[in-house]
């Protein structure tokens, strides 16, 4: 029996995702973002106990930092030097912009990390299967294109060095040799497997206009209540966005980055947003710990 958010409808899933990503896009604040990155990551703990952050950790780390380090050195714009580089002044306003851009994208990609586990395979077909199924299986397979075939070159990689091959060691052109040697067994391998899964969808009836599916998915009353949760928080969270709240105001000015104001009930809309799915998992927790006890 599915618990938490995964016994939720994928249409009311699917929405919060594109809401979540939505709001981190615009609100470009760094207490917003913060707040929303330590959402993200115990929602990430919650979920698998932090096993996917643990292993795209670095690659996010070195991405946002990426962001972080380039944006001060192409940027020029703004009133406030703080040293020189090369000749080159680097401006405060260019570190805020790159502080801004770096969170975004490491609260977006911890977001996507939490979205590989709750929307599954199926959940993604049944959303959009019905009306695009060629571009619902493309992105499927996209989606778990990448650690599909990190995986199984870890596997060829396992077997040649069985025989003798690697890439780690020896000269440098029997290096190169071994891994384009690698790279070939890992496309060859995946080709075949994709002309197998065609062939098995296409016998299926995958794509057909009538035909016949089991959909073990309902909207029943809690979804319909996070639907209207959704709904409501998204909107007011888009109205405070629109008068200029959770956006931080660089030039031509450069503002503090105190929240002050009404910031403090926007901040607050985005967290009851941002944090429902803690809530979820946090209420059936507390459920479970409550049933452990009386049993």
């Amino acid at each position: 029996m599915m618990r938490g958010v995964h016994a939720f409808h994928p249409f009311v899933l699917f929405l919060y995702y594109v809401g979540a990503a939505t709001l981190v896009m615009l609100y470009k604040h760094p207490v917003f973002l913060f707040v929303a990155i330590i959402l993200f990551i115990i929602f990430n703990l919650q979920l698998d106990g932090g096993k996917a952050l643990r292993g795209w950790f670095f690659m996010l780390f070195y991405l946002s930092f990426f962001f972080l380090l380039i944006n001060p050195l192409v940027n020029r714009k703004g009133n406030h030097i703080l040293f020189y580089f090369n000749n080159n002044p680097v401006m405060l306003e260019a570190v805020i912009h790159g502080i801004i851009a770096a969170l975004s994208i490491f609260a977006l990609l911890v977001l996507f990390l939490s979205y590989n586990i709750v929307i599954t395979a199926d959940r993604f077909l049944y959303l959009f299967s019905k009306w695009l199924p060629q571009w619902a299986l493309l992105t499927m397979l996209s989606m778990r294109f990448i650690p599909l075939l990190k995986r199984r070159l870890r596997e060829i990689e396992t077997v040649q060095q069985s025989k003798g091959l690697s890439v780690k060691g020896g000269k440098l052109k029997d290096r190169a040799k071994n891994g384009i040697l690698l790279v070939q067994i890992l496309l060859t391998w995946s080709l075949e497997e994709a002309i197998q899964t065609a062939d098995s969808m296409a016998a299926r009836g995958y794509g057909l206009k009538k035909r016949s599916k089991y959909t073990p998915y309902r909207m029943r009353k809690m979804d319909w209540i996070a639907l209207v949760y959704i709904v409501l928080f998204t909107i007011v969270a888009l109205f405070g966005w629109w008068l200029g709240d959770g956006v931080l105001s660089i030039e031509p000015v450069l503002e503090t980055m105190v929240i002050e104001g009404r910031e403090w009930f926007y901040l607050l809309m985005f967290s009851l947003y941002i944090g429902a799915p803690l809530m979820i998992e946090g209420r059936e927790a507390l459920l479970w710990h409550f049933w452990r006890q009386k049993t």
